[in-house]
């Protein structure tokens, strides 16, 4: 059981019901949501042909990630074996200055969403910046790349340095790819 923000739970159920009914659907779990305390449980509906014993914990990750500020269509990214969510709890790694967190929320976001924008086009994900956390959805791989560039950022390494680091992956994986797809095969 854990609690949705109450800013978020209409997000979470959607309109007519539709975004909870899509979780329950493809997962084969029931969602129990009180929209006046925010309390969320997702119970396992064993008689579902689509219920594994993991769907519980992919459900919780989409909720969650929904509740940390995604669109529920990329949340919905997570029903895939190969995507994570990390999420950055801000007071924890900075402190409770309203002021720095601010400030560091600003500086992943970057002038104009730039910075925000360069993580997801080059390490291949989702950035979510909402209220005290910062929250990102990719692959694996993928995941360690936006992690690294978003902590870089974190620890007030300049914008520059951490363009030029996610450059330098993006380029790296891209030439392995190449590799990969005209290896010669004798």
């Amino acid at each position: 059981m854990f609690k949705v923000q109450k800013s978020r739970i209409a997000v979470v159920i959607g309109r007519n019901g539709e975004t909870k009914e899509e979780i329950e659907g493809v997962l084969g779990v029931k969602i129990d949501l009180n929209s006046k305390t925010g309390d969320c449980e997702i119970i396992p509906d064993i008689e579902s042909p689509k219920y594994t014993p993991l769907n519980v914990l992919t459900a919780q990750k989409i909720v969650s990630a929904i509740n940390r500020g995604f669109n529920p269509k990329k949340a919905m990214i997570l029903t895939e074996e190969t995507y994570d969510l990390e999420i950055f709890n801000l007071l924890s790694i900075l402190g409770k200055s309203e002021k720095r967190i601010k400030r560091m929320k600003g500086r992943v976001i970057g002038r104009n969403g730039e910075m925000r924008r360069a993580i997801e086009k080059y390490a291949e994900s989702f950035i979510s910046v909402f209220g005290k956390t910062i929250s990102i959805i990719s692959e694996y791989e993928n995941l360690q790349i936006a992690r690294k560039a978003v902590s870089m950022l974190l620890n007030g390494i300049p914008h520059h340095t951490v363009m030029k680091y996610l450059e330098n992956k993006y380029n790296e994986k891209k030439k392995e790819e190449f590799r990969q797809m005209y290896k010669p095969e004798f």
